[in-house]
């Protein structure tokens, strides 16, 4: 708890001072007065601030607050033009270059017109939010040559390739890949509900998909597990794909499914594997995870995610502050933002914002959050970096 400045707001009083030709007596009995209520005050005060000490933690909350990161280009205003600059605007914070949203759907398109359309309404709400590419994660394989077409000619447009987990086939995988697929999607989502064998993954046709994958640096972006519990800050439901898999017979668990994933990654120990959803598990399991498998990521969607009123509680932010920090260079921003014509509107678009909030809410340092934004995605994923340029004489 800091201690309010009194002293400002008695010398603020002083200068309402009587008129120099009048008698000075009762400007002498003024500050009098001032002085007293003063000392009397931070008496008060002080008697308050005894009877509720500080513990650590809130020492350690009043030392997060004052030492927030800021943009790394006011140290360049000291020094640049001679320090004419100098704290020009000193409370500007590290700021996104731009994202790179890699977890996107995109669904009901079926030319090329269709896609630059949505491209282009999509982009038209999220440009002013800097949204600069977003990969989208199709089933459409006779959309392939579309797919690439826009890969060469929209730069903000890329694509992973989803093939069906029971229908596995290298050659379209392949095929995808030379249409500018930058990865590959897999979903547990029909063995979870008992639709698909567990072992399906060690069949021989999905053995040699990943040993290709791993040859190739094609990252796989697979959700494994899904918690059972409603989560309705986001909007999850209560045992999604479990409850059918229950009724079909399923005896298997989360644990079970991340342990299969597990063994993929050692099998195919350069394979790149980014955990959808964060893996379902929290941040000292994943911390176990990424010190064990240098070949595993996690991206952003759905639980690194703030809603558009909401602050975090303060113990909860340090903790997941120290977190990113540490792991930028393996997490990846993604929303699970499903694209498809007539959904653009608030709804979809506040999807995305509550996940880049989460970030910006941080008080990450300028190198994390480029990381996380965009510069992690290029890297994994190849894809060509994207202008930041203004558009106006400001950018949003």
């Amino acid at each position: 708890m800091l201690l309010p400045n009194y002293f400002k707001h008695a010398k603020l009083l002083k200068l309402n001072r009587m008129d120099k030709n009048k008698n000075k007596t009762p400007i002498k009995r003024n500050n009098l007065v001032i002085s007293i209520i003063c000392i009397g005050t931070i008496i008060a005060y002080v008697a308050f601030v005894s009877c509720y000490p500080i513990t650590k933690k809130e020492s350690d909350v009043l030392l997060s607050q004052s030492d927030k990161p800021h943009s790394p280009y006011l140290l360049q205003r000291d020094t640049m033009d001679g320090g004419f600059s100098r704290d020009w605007m000193p409370h500007f914070v590290p700021s996104e270059e731009y994202w790179v949203d890699m977890h996107a759907h995109l669904s009901g398109v079926t030319s090329a017109n269709d896609l630059k359309q949505l491209m282009d309404s999509w982009f038209s709400r999220l440009d002013a939010f800097r949204l600069g590419k977003v990969v989208v994660i199709t089933e459409q394989s006779e959309m392939f040559k579309v797919f690439s077409e826009a890969v060469a000619n929209d730069s903000r447009f890329a694509w992973f390739y989803w093939p069906k987990n029971d229908e596995p086939s290298l050659s379209l995988v392949r095929e995808s890949v030379r249409n500018g697929a930058c990865g590959i999607k897999l979903h547990n989502r029909e063995i979870m509900e008992g639709k698909v064998s567990r072992d399906i993954w060690q069949h021989e046709e999905w053995q040699n998909i990943f040993s290709f994958a791993e040859t190739a640096g094609l990252p796989l972006l697979w959700h494994v597990t899904q918690r059972h519990s409603y989560s309705p800050y986001h909007g999850g439901g209560l045992y999604a794909y479990w409850q059918t898999g229950w009724a079909n017979g399923v005896t298997f668990t989360n644990e079970d499914l991340l342990q299969d994933m597990l063994a993929i990654m050692l099998l195919f120990p350069k394979l790149k594997v980014i955990g959808a959803h964060q893996l379902h598990v929290g941040q000292e399991r994943l911390q176990l995870l990424f010190q064990e498998y240098d070949n595993l990521y996690i991206d952003s969607s759905c639980g690194m995610y703030l809603r558009w009123a909401d602050e975090f509680i303060m113990e909860d932010c340090l903790l997941l502050c120290e977190f990113v920090e540490r792991w930028s260079e393996r997490i990846l921003f993604g929303t699970d933002a499903d694209i498809k014509p007539g959904s653009i509107d608030e709804y979809a678009v506040q999807g995305f914002l509550c996940h880049a909030r989460f970030m910006l809410k941080l008080g990450l340092s300028d190198k994390a959050l480029q990381d996380v934004a965009w510069r992690t995605s290029n890297n994994l994923l190849k894809l060509k970096p994207v202008s930041a340029a203004r558009r106006g004489n400001v950018r949003p």
